[in-house]
């Protein structure tokens, strides 16, 4: 029997939200210990889910040390990452023997110390258990990839899918390359592949079929295929909002020793993501553009979906900002639903005046705007998501409200969140399908639960932290000449 032990420790840092990531965001998402992990996703289509049951079928001893989801927000406190790193090395500095590690991370997690989160964990590690023992890391797609990372690994696996449905088959895969290794076959490297990009593949997107991400991963496998000394290619699209030096798109392969360089394969990657760097298959339009467009498709018999790209939760942002909110209110829009606000002292607020009550609430981080409410909904915030995205899992946007705001009706809650699937608007007594129009704080998930049910999407791009305008990001770390940073001509 191997004994392996395995870890989740996840959090995207944008560095440009003022407010920091403490343990107890972690705590709001997921902080789990030991037997806690599998009694919460042992069957759960997860990254877990799929773990557990490959350790089960191939006679692994699992240790499981640590579970930690701290979602996307803020840079990291000292504190917190040391807190952390400390409950995961804690089984391998004993004298039972660890045979193989399996990390689940995301990949562009930034403490205030540390720039390279991953890396310092991955070395940290290292030490510990020293160089023979395989360690195998699975990845978000838009992990922020650097040679430490690889340098300390023996296999690099990311999702290849945006919004991220392929966990279950990601660990699998990489449970596999771990299995090999541990049954004799031979310990694996990876070699780093990095151009001078802040951005590109669409932002690893793969809602559309002929999108740069999906060609890529085409071109991947037909690479691996093509040599057998390859065990696998992950290919990353980067997370542009840590201001971070290694920032950006990359690939990794996962091949055998060898004195060869994969240069073939390395250039033919290179020039792919250099080649498709600014295609993407959405448009961004002005929030006034944005609604004028919404509001002319309603009236179809589906909700027409307004994405607040640039004040995702998911993506790192506060999720408290109002532009869009104003905007509507400015507009006197009606038959609408705004799902979310960041707002716990609103929430607050609403919960004493109660339920079916009018409340003076002060809404945006500076409380700039001073509305009357009319709370129509109060609930502690935890649902079961049923949808493709992390299903079978529990969702938490903390204690929670929903407001009617000049007829507009606003969700306001107290863990910023992004708009995921349909079960968070059932909280609120919201039948997503019969609305006219629905604005959202998202980027990419909600897309796998509420597309098909749309009868349009239109993207905004108000400024904020998650905007799509690099050249507006005061990036101060980032390595140079960078593109779309620098003239390249």
């Amino acid at each position: 029997m191997k004994r392996v032990v395995a870890a989740f420790w996840q959090q995207e840092t944008n560095t440009f939200n003022p407010h920091s990531t403490t343990i107890r965001r972690f705590a709001d998402g997921a902080l789990l210990c030991s037997g806690d992990i599998a009694r919460h996703f042992r069957g759960t289509e997860t990254d877990w889910g799929s773990l557990f049951g490959f350790a089960d079928r191939h006679d692994w001893e699992l240790v499981t040390p640590l579970h930690a989801d701290g979602g996307a927000g803020g840079t990291l406190t000292e504190a917190a990452f040391e807190e952390l790193i400390d409950i995961l090395l804690q089984p391998l500095g004993g004298h039972e023997p660890c045979d193989g590690i399996l990390l689940m991370l995301h990949g562009s997690m930034v403490s205030e110390r540390i720039e390279d989160c991953e890396g310092e964990i991955l070395t940290r590690v290292r030490q510990v258990v020293g160089w023979n023992v395989p360690i195998v890391v699975t990845l978000d797609p838009h992990a922020n990839v650097t040679y430490r990372m690889t340098d300390m690994s023996n296999a690099v696996v990311a999702y290849r899918t945006t919004p991220h449905v392929d966990q279950v088959k990601t660990t699998q895969f990489a449970c596999r390359l771990l299995n090999e290794m541990l049954s004799g076959g031979p310990l694996t490297q990876v070699r780093l592949v990095k151009p001078p990009l802040l951005a590109g593949l669409d932002s690893a997107r793969t809602t559309s079929e002929d999108g740069p991400m999906p060609r890529i991963l085409d071109l991947a496998e037909r690479l691996v295929k093509e040599n057998p000394a390859i065990k696998h290619i992950s290919v990353q699209a980067g997370y542009a909002y840590s201001d971070v030096f290694d920032i950006g798109p990359s690939a990794a392969i996962t091949c055998l020793k060898a004195t060869a360089k994969y240069n073939k394969e390395s250039n033919a990657l290179s020039n792919y993501m250099w080649r498709t760097r600014a295609e993407r298959t959405i448009k961004f339009h002005s929030v006034d553009e944005g609604l004028t467009i919404a509001e002319s498709l309603t009236g179809r018999g589906k909700p027409v979906v307004l994405v607040d790209y640039a004040d995702n939760p998911g993506g790192g942002a506060a999720g408290d900002d109002m532009t869009i909110l104003e905007a509507m209110l400015e507009r006197s829009t009606r038959d609408a639903v705004f799902f979310s606000l960041w707002a716990p002292e609103a929430v607050r607020a609403c919960q004493a005046a109660g339920l079916d009550e009018d409340v003076k609430l002060e809404l945006g981080h500076d409380g700039d705007l001073k509305v009357t409410g009319h709370v129509k909904a109060l609930t502690r915030g935890e649902y079961l998501r049923k949808g493709p995205f992390m299903r079978n899992t529990v969702g938490k946007l903390g204690m929670s409200a929903l407001v009617s705001i000049e007829g507009l009706d606003v969700v306001l809650t107290s863990i910023a969140s992004q708009t995921e699937e349909r079960e968070q608007f059932k909280l609120f007594g919201i039948e997503f399908e019969k609305e006219e129009l629905v604005v959202c704080k998202a980027m990419n998930h909600f897309r796998a639960d509420l597309e098909p049910l749309s009868h349009a999407i239109v993207f905004v791009d108000s400024g904020k932290s998650c905007t799509a305008n690099y050249a507006a990001i005061p990036y101060q770390h980032v390595r140079r000449p960078i593109w779309p940073l620098d003239d390249f001509h």
